[in-house]
């Protein structure tokens, strides 16, 4: 038996030289953060709780992990970002926004919350804490990020 294929992870794909499988295991023991307690935000404005102190990694940094393909000068200009969770909810964001900008530094995949860790089960997380309505970003059971451009 294979332990590689049971354990959770978090898939990269699209203009990556290859599709990269990062377990969860391995993620946690990236270079990590932790945000205050941030109200959740609906996207109509109405609040729906909190998020907990959150521990995580920087999306950017997740990306990192792979080897993204540029190769043309201004094609970061046009690349985005699509993070998926296991059932289909979808959030967009823009490569500048994650590397050329303030937000990037609070843009995170989230395996711990209130200082508990977030089981395989669970899965991880993608929190926009930058984002005023934070709800419309906020991704339970992260499964894929998508690198992409715009033609």
């Amino acid at each position: 038996m294979n332990n590689e294929k049971s354990q959770a992870c978090l898939r990269i794909i699209g203009r990556v030289a290859r599709p990269v499988t990062l377990p969860f295991s391995e993620l946690r023991a990236m270079d990590n953060l932790e945000t205050e307690d941030l109200p959740m935000i609906c996207g109509s404005g109405e609040p729906k709780g909190r998020t907990g102190r959150c521990r995580g990694v920087l999306l950017a940094d997740v990306i990192g992990r792979a080897e993204v393909l540029a190769p043309e000068h201004n094609d970061t200009k046009k690349m985005f970002i699509v993070a998926a969770a296991d059932d289909g909810y979808k959030a967009v964001f823009s490569w500048q926004e994650l590397f050329n900008s303030p937000n990037g530094a609070a843009i995170l995949v989230v395996f711990a919350k209130d200082g508990l860790t977030l089981s395989d089960k669970e899965g991880v997380e993608l929190l926009a804490a930058c984002d005023h309505l934070s709800g419309p970003r906020h991704i339970h059971h992260l499964t894929t990020i998508e690198i992409a451009i715009v033609a």
